[in-house]
């Protein structure tokens, strides 16, 4: 079910000093407008937290306090409450305890675009789009199966790699002249042997794999066993390949960071490894992963989110040319460490070989790790130095290998090493095979997951990028500007495109005015709600008109009013020619009018909140707060002289725009008299003593000043203020339907709801 807001309750929240309440009945929608600065944006910052867990305005380091009011009680509590049609609603209280999980069914929901943020998606590289649609259409899981699938199928490549290159070693050690090395070649080569030596010939390669099959034809002399491993080995040496130094992984490495980008190499690694650590649980809750410190979750998520959405394209770039350069490393490190191997083996059978070249490979590991460019020079001398190692050592078991067999057991001996040699060959070409099985199912499995995900993500493109057309060409129809489309670019990138008089633009930056970027924005908000929120059934537009014009202005009033009735719609706004526009397309909505702001009050509406005040003045009068029931009452006051003021259209001093609503307490009474005397001389008459002892509460103890003296008001005095601000704020209701006297009719004639109660008052 898609839940509407039905009541907000904001308390000592961002500008509301005191408590605020803005009833959206039954989760109708709302119509705001106020100037700048009187307060309209409270609402949708008390949505956003509440939602969300922060207001992006305020998530730089430093801001999070001023989610509470500055000049907040110490010790009071700073809160937002709402209520919904459904299990969504709550009461949040500032620090904000909830976690991630808690945000975690709704995370994905679009429901706020601001004027300030409108064009923050359209303005986002192609990585940032993606990154953000992956979240909003709940991408994520899928997204990191399909990381894991190919973080597998590159280590199979690898193995399987490794596993070639062993085969490809043996087939060096084995090859006899220019014949390729074959089953059939090696089998003819070794039954060629046994013919020399008189054995019985092996039938195929499976029975030389037989243990028995060697010991039979070979014998278990001791001297032969030693020979044989002789012979492997000098054999071995004989074959040995150097690597070839790989310029290019190299030389891509280094334009990478030697450039203007690589100020965010170490970010990327860094902010990587901490959303591993926070993905995986492995710190403490509620402390940074890589500092320890204390730190709220949820903002860590969001900053290394954040943070990761600015390095997401370099990264990419540091993954796909550091794994070329650490295999090259891999590849030294082995070729080393066959090399230290051989050289410890001929050690035993008391051949020297000279002392091996100084490895690089941890130099070119650490240039990795500390991500500065490689050097290649010593990598290239020393792939040289090596080379030359081989020869000398291929030379040097050259001499100490017989030229020609002489004898019966040197003849074995180059059988046993054949045979060792075949059924290391044999057990390398069945791991490689294992390797590549495993290597190609790996293939198969990561390409029709990535197609099937590039097919879903085309499907979803396209239905979103019907919607965004449908509303664009409401707001901007008959301007050639059509086709809008949302596409994937790379493997890992989202774009905007419009057709532009024939041509394809993408991104639509070149071609479209600020105003018509907006437009594209408020399309791609309101089909992307449309299309994916499951929870959220109501939308907030804060100011989003800034750029648009008139007719447009109209336009986007109709298409909210007309086209989006089902959804609940929460509209602020500081234009008055778009409130009332909206207003006449809309009547049903309701309607919120912020008049001014001022810091001992907070924001000023047209919906007078005598009642509430005064029921708050009296719980501060019962908790022993007496000075704080007194400013409350006088507040109280001017809220109810104000309201009657405009209700029978007093006549008061003119002031232009916010001056309007600051106003002395003198200066309303003044305009209360005068108006009933006009108008009702038997009302004043009978009202006059309750106003002059009004007045003199204003004097004495309604006055703030006098509180800070010595000889400030006891709580009975208090009290009896607000029961004369409550009499005569009862003087203004009817006693049977509870509606002002003016609810009907004009300024000099009026009645209640249900007609008992008239002003001026009816003589019985």
């Amino acid at each position: 079910m898609n839940e509407k807001v039905q009541r907000l309750v904001m308390h000592a929240f961002r500008g509301i000093p005191g408590e605020m309440t803005v009833d959206f009945g039954k989760g109708e929608s709302v119509l705001v407008y106020g100037d700048n600065g009187t307060g309209k944006s409270t609402i949708a910052d008390a949505l956003e937290w509440y939602f969300t867990g922060g207001i992006e305005l305020l998530s730089h380091e430093g801001r999070q306090h001023a989610v509470r009011y500055v000049g907040g009680e110490p010790n009071g509590a700073t809160s937002v409450e709402v209520v919904t049609n459904g299990t969504l609603g709550g009461k949040v209280v500032f620090p904000d305890e909830r976690n991630a999980e808690t945000f975690q069914a709704i995370r994905r929901e679009t429901f706020l675009l601001r004027g300030r943020t409108l064009a923050d998606f359209i303005n986002k590289t192609k990585t940032e789009k993606w990154k953000a649609l992956v979240e909003i259409l709940g991408l994520d899981a899928i997204e990191s199966l399909r990381e894991d699938l190919q973080r597998a199928r590159n280590d199979l490549r690898k193995i399987a790699k490794a596993a070639e290159e062993e085969v490809r070693s043996y087939h060096r050690a084995l090859a006899s002249g220019s014949e390729a090395v074959t089953h059939d070649t090696v089998l003819a080569n070794l039954q060629q042997v046994c013919q020399m030596l008189g054995v019985n010939p092996p039938e195929s390669l499976d029975a030389v794999v037989d243990p028995s099959w060697l010991s039979a034809a070979v014998g278990a002399s001791a001297a032969v066993s030693a020979a044989s491993s002789r012979e492997g080995l000098l054999g071995e040496i004989r074959t040995l390949r150097a690597p070839a130094l790989d310029r290019s992984a190299v030389d891509a490495w280094n334009d990478l960071v030697s450039s203007e980008r690589a100020r965010l190499l170490p970010r990327a690694s860094l902010v990587r490894e901490a959303k591993r650590l926070f993905e995986t649980g492995s710190v403490e809750p509620g402390r940074c992963p890589l500092c320890g410190q204390r730190v709220d979750d949820r903002n860590l998520a969001r900053r290394i989110e954040s943070a990761l959405v600015e390095v997401m394209e370099v990264s990419l770039d540091l993954e796909r040319f550091r794994d070329r350069v650490i295999q090259h490393a891999d590849d030294l490190e082995t070729a080393h460490e066959k090399r230290l191997s051989i050289h410890n083996r001929a050690r035993v059978i008391e051949l020297e070989l000279p002392r091996l070249p100084e490895v690089v490979h941890a130099g070119l590991r650490g240039s990795v790790d500390a991500l500065e460019p490689v050097d290649v020079e010593p990598i290239a001398s020393y792939l040289s130095e090596v080379r030359k190692w081989d020869r000398a050592a291929g030379a040097l078991a050259r001499k100490a290998s017989p030229p020609e067999p002489t004898t019966r057991d040197t003849h074995l001996v180059m059988l046993a090493a054949l045979c060792q040699q075949v059924n290391a060959w044999r057990l390398a070409e069945k791991k490689t095979a294992r390797a590549r099985r495993a290597l190609d199912l790996a293939e198969r499995v990561f390409d029709a997951y990535q197609k099937k995900q590039k097919e879903d993500l085309a499907g979803l493109l396209t239905t979103i990028s019907s919607r965004v057309a449908q509303i664009y060409s409401a707001l901007h129809p008959g301007e050639d500007l059509d086709a809008v489309s949302v596409e994937p670019w790379t493997a890992k990138g989202v774009e905007l495109a419009i057709e532009f008089h024939g041509s394809h633009q993408r991104p639509p930056h070149g071609v479209l005015s600020e105003s018509h970027l907006n437009s594209l924005a408020i399309a791609l908000f309101l089909a992307m709600a449309e299309g994916f929120n499951k929870q959220i059934g109501f939308l907030l537009l804060d100011d989003v008109i800034n750029s648009f014009d008139i007719d447009h202005r109209g336009r986007l009033a109709e298409l909210l009013a007309d086209g989006f009735s089902d959804w609940q719609l929460i509209v602020l706004t500081h234009d008055q020619q778009f409130f009332e526009h909206l207003s006449r397309r809309a009547p049903s909505w309701r309607k919120l009018e912020f008049t001014s702001w001022t810091y001992a009050s907070g924001p000023r509406t047209t919906q007078y909140e005598t009642t509430n005040i005064l029921r708050n003045a009296l719980e501060r009068l019962e908790s022993g707060d007496v000075h704080g029931a007194a400013a409350k009452a006088r507040r109280a006051l001017e809220e109810l002289l104000q309201e009657i003021c405009e209700a029978l259209w007093a006549p008061l001093p003119f002031r232009r725009g916010q001056a309007n609503d600051k106003r002395e307490i003198g200066e309303l009474l003044k305009g209360v008299r005068r108006t009933l005397k006009e108008r009702a001389k038997l009302l004043l008459e009978t009202l006059e003593p309750l106003l002059m002892n009004l007045e003199a509460d204003v004097g004495a103890t309604l006055n703030v000043a006098i509180h800070a003296s010595r000889s400030r008001p006891g709580a009975s005095e208090v009290k009896a203020a607000l029961e004369r601000i409550a009499a005569l704020d009862r003087k203004w209701s009817c006693p049977e339907c509870r509606t002002r006297v003016w609810h009907r009719g004009t300024p000099e004639a009026a009645r209640c709801k249900c007609g008992q109660t008239a002003f001026p008052p009816v003589r019985v």
